[in-house]
């Protein structure tokens, strides 16, 4: 009894509620669970999301160039006597290497149309489903994609290219631009505007990084085990990102507008994207109404920039083919270090480049925020101050959504940053042309990275300049005309590359390669942003005076 009562008296007013090391043990705990949640937030998940994907893409596209060649090779075989000479030297025959060309020419055709006409199927499954659904429909169908070229490589000779190339067109479904889409589209609805252009580049960066190391892996496993085995470890890949977007994929914000999921289905909403490249009109504060061709000028400059730059790493390597006598090694290390460069520089300088130039381009940002002061709001203290829910429902705490003001914070330099690179673009290109020796090939190639934001820089502003509802039409925007840029630099510059091969000058190429990326350079600068007081008006009929500019 004396015992309880010391007790008692030894507890008053100064003695601390938790025991001793309990504080800091839970201030530990608190900071650990703070970076778990930095860490696996929705914006980084989805970049692992996108690292897991191209990693699978990755690790097949080494292969398939051999596949091919090993396939041509029997169906050459096939109506001729059986090869008598050294096992290396059975395949190399100019009628194996133009076959093998002509062949994988046709997949790559096939492999680019399906990815066109996936834009507008996945941008229509996103409006229905929902992202983290339309992730997961992209990675089952290129899985299943995957498991026919198993059984094409199997097969082999002319019936295994046939089940190849015809099964391109499940990517009309579900393919790689898909998903790019997808995740393009899921970033930007969980980021403030200020961060979206940054998070575009980290998510292309992570892309870029998981293509490198995919190109690494699928080439090692070829040669170390058989060309069989990169397809199946991608198909187990290929599992795993099905399995990650069904449990970590995060969902909707909740930010969509209401209006944009009841139109969601049917014709219109399938190409609604083709509507975003209009223009559009504003109303300036004095009242008056001008039109705004940005949006066109935007995708036309994307257009040839893209045209430019998507065949520079094919030319390099085959310009060093050619003229360096380049073997699958050095091809795969320039093409490594090119993904490996373009990866890193998106992920980590890229977002600090946008960042510093926004402040260099705008000024310092402190001094608009205490342009609007907030009312002072009163703060419930008693029961009966708190609003009732309808239905007695219990309220939930609301998504984190951008504010308004952050709107089109640092759009300008976005689009400073997208003529400028193309700039540089075309000068390493045109000096690439003079190129007489292996290093300066590399150097080339490892400096093309450092002008490779234009896409997400790009994104970013084609976001701003349109309606929230319609930013994942704007994206779908970008990325058709990215694919579309890439379907025409394949044919046209394997055409004038081939033109001045016959006559032995290649690297004239570079020069007209450099020439396009100067041209949307020059038509970037017809794009511009609509005056800072200026909304849009594109439903109002009775415009008083419309100003084309």
């Amino acid at each position: 009894m004396q015992q309880r009562e010391a007790a008692t008296m030894a507890a008053d007013e100064n003695t601390p509620l938790l025991e001793n090391g309990a504080a800091p043990k839970a201030a530990k705990a608190a900071r650990v669970n703070k970076i778990a949640g930095a860490v696996l937030s929705p914006a980084n998940r989805i970049l692992l999301a996108g690292f897991i994907m191209s990693f699978a893409l990755g690790t097949t596209q080494v292969p398939i160039i051999y596949v091919f060649r090993l396939m041509e090779c029997d169906v050459f075989y096939s109506h001729r006597p059986p090869f008598d000479g050294p096992g290396d030297d059975r395949c190399h025959r100019r009628e194996i290497d133009a076959g093998t060309a002509t062949q994988v020419s046709l997949l790559g055709m096939f492999t680019s149309i399906s990815g066109v006409f996936n834009l507008f199927v996945c941008g229509y499954f996103i409006k229905v489903w929902g992202a983290r659904w339309a992730f997961v429909s992209q990675t089952v169908l290129v899985g299943m994609r995957v498991s026919s070229q198993i059984i094409a490589v199997t097969i082999g000779g002319r019936a295994g290219e046939i089940i190849f190339q015809s099964f391109q067109l499940i990517g009309i479904v579900g393919g790689p631009r898909g998903y790019q889409l997808v995740l393009n589209t899921a970033v930007s609805e969980l980021v403030a505007a200020k961060d979206r252009t940054a998070v575009f580049g980290r998510l292309q960066g992570a892309i870029m990084l998981g293509t490198a190391f995919g190109l690494i892996l699928g080439g090692v496993l070829g040669d170390v085990y058989n060309i069989r085995r990169p397809f199946e470890v991608a198909f187990f890949l290929y599992v795993t990102s099905t399995l990650y977007g069904v449990l970590f994929m995060p969902d909707s914000t909740g930010n969509g507008h209401v209006g944009q999921k009841q139109n969601s289905r049917g014709i219109s909403a399938f190409f609604a994207p083709l509507k975003i490249i209009v223009p559009h009109k504003y109303r300036l504060k004095s009242g008056k109404i001008i039109k705004n061709y940005s949006l066109i000028f935007l995708a036309i400059g994307i257009f040839f920039g893209v045209f430019a730059t998507g065949y520079a790493p094919i030319l390099l390597q085959m310009y060093g083919t050619s003229e360096f006598n380049w073997g699958t090694t050095e091809n795969g290390l320039l093409m490594f270090g090119n993904s490996a460069l373009r990866g890193v520089f998106l992920l980590f300088m890229f977002p600090k480049i946008i960042s510093a130039g926004r402040i260099w381009f705008n000024g310092e940002p402190a001094a608009t925020e205490t342009r609007y002061p907030e009312p002072e709001r009163h703060i419930p203290t008693n029961p009966e101050e708190f609003e009732a829910t309808e239905g007695g429902e219990v309220p939930q705490e609301p998504v984190q959504s951008p504010d308004l003001d952050e709107e089109d914070s640092g759009t300008g330099f976005d689009l400073l940053f997208v003529r400028w690179s193309l700039v540089v673009d075309s000068c390493v290109t045109f000096f690439a042309g003079f190129s007489t020796d292996n290093w300066q090939v590399y150097l080339a190639g490892y400096l093309l990275p450092f002008a490779s934001g234009s896409a997400p820089a790009a994104k970013g502003v084609m976001t701003e300049l349109c309606a929230p509802h319609e930013r994942q039409d704007a994206i779908s925007v970008i990325t058709l005309v990215e694919s579309t840029a890439t379907l025409a630099t394949q044919g046209l510059f394997g055409l004038i590359y081939s033109a001045f091969s016959e006559v032995g000058q290649p690297k004239l190429t570079f020069f007209c390669n450099a020439g396009f990326a100067a041209l949307g350079f020059v038509v970037l600068f017809m794009a511009y942003l609509p005056p800072p007081d200026s909304k849009r008006s594109d439903g109002e009929h009775d415009l008083e005076t419309v100003t084309e500019a």
